[in-house]
């Protein structure tokens, strides 16, 4: 009797545990991920979609998201390791930052970095994700609108990093380039980069034939929900979320159906092999000797470091046996110094650091000389972004049509009347000869005063503040001003110059 009923327990058990899902049970997903998530509030498509193709069926949805989020910013915040151990899902679905969590960055241009981020927080998540008895499933991306060929590397991370986890494998990426082709059919946004209507109901076709492995052909174009928020929180009211026509919702159900058979699967991703990277490292150029004498004086150029600037100022000087380098950026409205550090020739070439306070970024400077030029190369990694910046220096004072010695001396002139003057009666002064010198009027906005009188009172520099809101008042009198800041025997305040960070500062610019 006890070996009877020792294996009656048994059946019972596997038949418990191995027993196919109810055609009628809840489903219950999970999403962790950023704005190509939340844009148009893909998990409520995906869940209407569901509804009408299951419509006795329970579908819960929840989204943990935040713009620019990656896999790792969402590991530390602990919001959505919290919401996987919260409940029983049945699948989390990971979608990684759209330049997969690291990318490099040489001058204007951005390209994928490596995979190592992406890989270790998807092995975390996925451990977590199965201790909560849910399945993996992750959403492959799309590459951007002019990058078509970044497909591969997108496919490439993703498909290898599913196949290493056992994990399910969403290709929305392989969907979209399906449909991209099509003119009448804009899957992006004017950005290029995050998805439309159209592109949004093509990722919620897309992880429906995954998840529900059933044909979203047929299904309704035209959907209602709650509209999600950048957290992912839902609104109170339904409203329409997407009106695809019928010939479009067609061809992406086609697409989204097509790559999740088993055929096309073997054929495109299954033995995707590493593609080769996009880009090359710059590096300098070394033709000439470099040494103190063949460097001193003042030198005037610009960089890729920011193109928000008239151009840069590099004064090289020896005082003993001490080199001694400062740079400065201009713009019409201020001097931002750098900081500069760890001086040093080595190899033929000037070597330095400089340090961006505002921004808390420091980076290497390798300089060589050719031609009589000094050409250089910044180096930086903050934030998961490699950055390679190009500087290029001569004696020549013009810079992007403009005299940068001038303009280096206006400032100067500036701070100096703005102690003997007032900061008003000095500061129009300065523009009425600044735009005297580029050869049209010139005075700076009325959004950017406020917002540098902004910055300056929160770092307590109320003197400062106020004088910024006094001279918006008088070149836009129109507007009403805000009340006087209270006094706080703050020094006289400079031009809109040294030591005045923007509002909001250029990617890689600071001030002393």
């Amino acid at each position: 009797m006890r070996l009877k009923f020792g294996i009656g327990v048994i059946v019972v058990v596997a038949v418990f545990f191995f027993w196919p899902k109810q055609e009628d049970s809840p489903v219950r997903i999970l999403f962790i991920g950023n704005s190509y998530t939340y844009f148009n509030s893909s998990p409520e498509l995906l869940k209407a979609l569901a509804k009408e193709a299951f419509p006795d069926r329970i579908i819960e949805t929840k989204l943990i998201s935040r713009g620019g989020m990656t896999l790792e910013g969402h590991w530390q915040e602990g919001r959505a390791l919290a919401a996987i151990e919260s409940r029983k899902w049945d699948y989390v679905v990971l979608q990684e930052q759209s330049r997969l969590g690291m990318r490099v960055e040489i001058d204007d241009s951005t390209y994928f970095g490596n995979t190592a981020q992406f890989y270790e927080y998807a092995r975390k998540f996925d451990v977590a994700i199965k201790a909560a008895e849910a399945k993996t499933v992750f959403f492959m991306t799309w590459s951007r609108r002019l990058r078509p060929q970044e497909q591969a590397i997108l496919t490439h991370a993703y498909t290898s990093i599913a196949n290493e986890l056992g994990a399910i494998l969403s290709p929305v990426g392989l969907a979209w380039d399906l449909v991209r082709s099509n003119d009448q059919i804009d899957l992006y946004y004017s950005d290029g980069s995050h998805p439309s209507a159209y592109g949004s109901y093509l990722v919620a076709t897309s992880l429906f034939s995954t998840i529900f492995k059933k044909s979203p052909i047929g299904l309704s174009g035209n959907i209602t929900g709650l509209e999600l928020s950048g957290r992912g929180e839902p609104g109170l009211d339904s409203v329409q979320l997407v009106n695809i026509s019928s010939a479009g919702a067609k061809e992406i159900q086609e697409a989204s159906w097509l790559v999740n058979q088993p055929y096309y699967k073997t054929k495109y991703y299954s033995d995707v092999h590493e593609p080769a990277l996009l880009y090359e490292i710059p590096l300098v150029k070394t033709e000439e000797i470099l040494n103190e004498k063949a460097i001193e004086g003042i030198w005037y150029g610009t960089s890729t470091y920011s193109n928000n600037y008239l151009g840069v100022v590099l004064d090289i000087a020896t005082a003993g046996n001490e080199l001694k380098v400062e740079l400065s950026l201009y713009s019409p409205d201020r001097q931002d110094w750098l900081g500069i550090s760890e001086v040093k020739m080595e190899d033929n070439n000037l070597l330095f650091t400089i340090t961006d306070e505002l921004r808390d970024i420091a980076s290497d400077m390798i300089f060589s000389l050719s031609e009589g030029e000094l050409n250089g190369i910044s180096f930086s990694f903050k934030d998961n972004i490699t950055r390679y910046k190009h500087w290029n220096f001569s004696k020549d004072k013009m810079q992007n049509g403009t005299n940068l010695a001038s303009v280096a001396a206006l400032q100067k002139a500036l701070q100096s009347n703005s102690r003997r003057q007032g900061y008003v009666k000095a500061a129009l002064d300065y523009y009425k000869r600044y735009s005297n010198l580029i050869g049209k009027e010139y005075q700076p906005s009325q959004e950017y005063l406020m917002a540098m009188s902004g910055i300056s009172k929160e770092q307590n520099r109320l003197t400062e503040a106020q004088g910024l809101l006094d001279l918006a008042a008088v070149l836009y009198p129109e507007d009403s001003a805000p009340a006087p800041l209270p006094s706080g025997g703050i020094s006289p305040p400079p031009p809109p110059g040294p030591g005045v960070p923007p509002p909001p500062p250029p990617p890689g610019t600071g001030t002393r």
